[in-house]
């Protein structure tokens, strides 16, 4: 437990600098050396000593609240891929002092409700989650709160967001499943993501196209949301005149509910299917047989964003950044037929 009863007097005297100079080091406020500060922040460690989040608060103007925005149904305590991004992002405002406080995106009369702690401006910024509405952004901008857009999926690139290259990704699991020998490849996703199902597809397009490969229509479905809609896509897969022996899915998730199905229908993965997808969730490790996927560092995407926003409150200029993985976890779900 901190020691409240050490003052800043005390520490100035143990460290042999003014009083002044503790408060500068203590509040992250510059005028004061790299090494006295060291030697200050060394003393208070050793007393167990931190200034009391009130003081700060009114030294520094700020709240040290940081809220992070997201779809309910993407919470990022049931989505695995979110919850991986939230932990990065959490460890990396925890080590600079911030609180996270998490905020599901509500409707109040049909229009999405600004966050109450935003409304009480008691947050410094905002990292908001996937595709957040435009009329939410613009409150926000009116408030001139900090935020930074995670998962952003939209051509638009007027904020600042962190965005991954889907496209990219679909095209090297692609080509991963033509080098194992894979000649009849199907596509399964969802479009109740438009944006994303779109940039997912053309990567497996521009693949098909480059290895010269046909692309049949009965190959692709786009309606995959659940394992019952995965049944039903796998049962026109394997009674198609030419079945593919290879699928590739626009997420982990999609392809482990497609995995289930098949297995329901008693198509053997991967010996008579093989199955590929992006993103490398946790849960990918652990069916059976264990997903071969495209890997993102989804805790390092969490600790970007943090670092950009806290960048962004105080006032430095900061840039999109755009999220680029090819690399392929090979596990047991792809079977070579070379």
């Amino acid at each position: 437990m901190a020691n409240s009863k050490i003052t800043i007097k005390e520490i100035a005297k143990m460290a042999d600098v003014s009083p002044a100079s503790v408060s500068f080091a203590l509040n992250g406020r510059s005028g004061v050396s790299e090494a006295t500060k060291e030697k200050i922040m060394s003393v208070a460690k050793e007393l167990d000593y931190y200034p009391s989040v009130a003081s700060l608060r009114l030294v520094l103007q700020k709240s040290f609240n940081i809220v992070f925005i997201y779809p309910t149904e993407m919470s990022p305590f049931t989505d695995l891929f979110y919850y991986e991004v939230a932990n990065g992002l959490t460890e990396e405002l925890t080590h600079n002092q911030y609180n996270v406080v998490f905020a599901p995106l509500m409707k109040e009369d049909g229009a999405d409700e600004t966050p109450t702690i935003i409304k009480r401006r008691d947050a410094d910024g905002a990292i908001l989650l996937h595709n957040t509405p435009k009329a939410l952004l613009e409150k926000f901008d009116k408030m001139n709160v900090p935020y930074v857009l995670v998962d952003w999926q939209s051509g638009e690139n007027e904020h600042t967001n962190i965005s991954l290259d889907c496209e990219q990704s679909i095209y090297s699991a692609v080509m991963y499943l033509v080098g194992k020998g894979h000649t009849k490849i199907a596509f399964l996703g969802s479009d109740r993501l438009p944006y994303y199902y779109l940039r997912c597809f053309t990567g497996y397009q521009n693949a098909l196209f480059d290895a010269q490969l046909p692309i049949y229509p009965g190959w692709i479905h786009n309606s995959v949301h659940d394992e019952a809609s995965a049944l039903k896509s796998l049962e026109k897969l394997i009674s198609s005149q030419a079945p593919p022996t290879a699928v590739c899915c626009m997420s982990d998730m999609c392809a482990i509910q497609s995995i289930q199905a098949a297995t329901e229908l008693g198509i053997q993965v991967p010996e008579q299917l093989s199955f590929i997808s992006i993103d490398d969730i946790l849960l990918s490790r652990h069916i059976s047989p264990q997903l071969t996927t495209i890997s993102y560092e989804k805790n390092e995407i969490g600790k970007t964003a943090a670092k950009l926003l806290l960048k962004m409150i105080n006032g430095e200029t900061v840039e999109s950044v755009v999220i680029h993985s090819e690399t392929v976890i090979e596990r047991q779900s792809v079977i070579s037929i070379l």
